[in-house]
């Protein structure tokens, strides 16, 4: 198991801007981090190159400022779009899945060799489980034979549909996504926990992990405070109430080899610059910590 960080460790500033992304990976190396998931969920707002014709020279210079800082990148997070939507006109769909594609291609750039991505879920279905399964399936059996191209996995991550019930996600719950893995019967195709949805969606922790085993491939490692409010969730572990010894301890258990990579843009995201190294040095002491639980 590797300790790493999300690039969102910080990204927006106080004040509205986007901090730079070698800038981010200075400040964290220097705090101790040498791991780096990259994020597109950020990485595709209005404010990013990721979004111009100037993506390939963008990203060749974050792969320029990683080989000089001597870091490295392991999981990563592909950009997403809700690719069930019948709403989608085709121009649309197939802008956001060039996006999808070329966030693979970025995340290759830089070394990665796993990308967790979001299952997508069929609302107009009466059996939604049952149809929102085959067309997952469908969908990313496509993405997978894309993502060979740069010889990647890919690891489905836990929803979270507290915020829309009584409607609900597939993907919100352990069973849904082993079944998927199993199903699918690819290597290449694992599962991405987040601790904090399972937490929101009050999910034994411990069961879970014990019931995907092997299957788990990546993590998103935050805290929370709320499960409703989204300015009090994605902070640190230990800042909320997910319960980290038993994490920890089941994770070695099931011998989880991956990255326990901080997803926590709201830890840092409301202090000035001049904290940062300060609060940076604390994430990576919480991290060093928890591994040795």
């Amino acid at each position: 198991m590797k300790l790493a960080t999300s690039t969102n460790i910080v990204c927006d500033r106080p004040d509205g801007s986007v901090f730079p992304l070698p800038k981010t990976l200075e400040l964290a190396s220097e705090a101790g981090f040498k791991r780096f998931d990259m994020n597109f969920w950020d990485w595709a707002l209005p404010h990013s190159p990721f979004l111009t014709d100037e993506w390939e020279k963008w990203i060749h210079e974050v792969a320029n400022s990683v080989a000089k800082l001597g870091v490295e990148f392991g999981q990563c997070h592909s950009y997403t779009f809700n690719f069930l939507n019948p709403n989608l006109s085709e121009e649309e769909y197939n802008y956001h899945q060039m996006l999808t594609k070329r966030s693979l291609e970025c995340c290759s750039v830089l070394g990665s060799k796993l990308c967790v991505t979001h299952p997508d879920t069929d609302f107009q279905a009466m059996d939604l489980v049952k149809s929102s399964k085959v067309k997952n399936i469908e969908y990313f059996k496509g993405l997978l034979d894309y993502a060979s191209k740069f010889n990647m996995s890919l690891a489905l991550e836990n929803m979270c549909d507290f915020s829309i019930a009584p409607k609900r996600k597939y993907g919100a719950t352990p069973e849904e996504l082993v079944d998927f893995v199993d199903e699918f019967n690819d290597s290449r195709i694992g599962i991405c926990w987040d601790f904090e949805h399972a937490d929101i969606m009050k999910q034994d922790q411990r069961k879970s992990l014990l019931y995907m085993g092997d299957r788990l491939k990546a993590t998103h490692v935050s805290d929370t405070h709320s499960s409703t409010d989204t300015d009090l969730m994605h902070v640190m572990p230990l800042f909320g109430t997910v319960e980290w010894k038993e994490v920890m301890r089941t994770l070695r258990e099931i011998n989880y080899k991956g990255d326990f990579s901080f997803e926590a843009h709201n830890y840092a995201n409301r202090l000035p610059d001049e904290l940062l190294p300060a609060a940076l040095r604390l994430s990576y002491e919480i991290g060093e910590y928890l591994m040795k639980l």
